[in-house]
């Protein structure tokens, strides 16, 4: 049952990872994942991003990331038979994991009470309002006739009235 927790783990953080275009699933990683970005975000608002130890612990996971290739460990592969827990454990895909994990440990390690109950809090606001700053369908610069002034809202656009659509006149 553990190796199917673990199997099914990584497939998760490969799936976040490949849904991520500033990543590369075919190669390493072009960009540090997009797990940084919401820590940074929920420990700059507790004031705690310019802490050495996070500082530090940040850095490492980056370059610890930065390294991983895709590769199939040969070690799941003694005998003639395949060893599936063998390959989980020693797979990419676990390495990064155990890189979160040790992430997560050492910024669980500096924060107080109050501030563990509120970094996860901020991480989900976070990662809640990228949804729609991200969005691809909030504005289609594509449109023709559309203003493409990204300044201006994208429900505050003047585009032409599709032709499917009659105007009504004004009285």
């Amino acid at each position: 049952m553990k190796p199917l927790l673990i199997a099914l783990s990584f497939l998760t953080i490969t799936a976040f990872a490949c849904s991520n275009p500033s990543n590369s699933c075919n190669g390493r990683y072009k960009n540090p994942p997009p797990l940084i970005e919401p820590i940074t975000y929920a420990l700059d608002q507790m004031g705690m991003g310019d802490n050495g130890d996070i500082r530090t612990a940040i850095h490492l996971y980056k370059k610890e990331v930065r390294l991983l290739t895709p590769s199939i460990p040969t070690e799941a592969f003694q005998g003639g038979n395949f060893n599936p827990g063998a390959y989980a454990l020693n797979s990419p895909d676990a390495k990064a994991l155990k890189a979160q994990i040790d992430l997560f440990d050492t910024i669980y390690l500096v924060l107080n009470d109050e501030q563990k109950k509120q970094f996860p809090a901020l991480i989900g606001m976070y990662q809640h309002h990228m949804k729609f700053i991200t969005s691809p369908q909030m504005c289609d610069s594509a449109k023709k006739g559309c203003d493409n002034d990204k300044s201006k809202s994208c429900g505050a656009k003047s585009c032409d009235t599709p032709k499917s659509v009659k105007p009504t006149p004004k009285r």
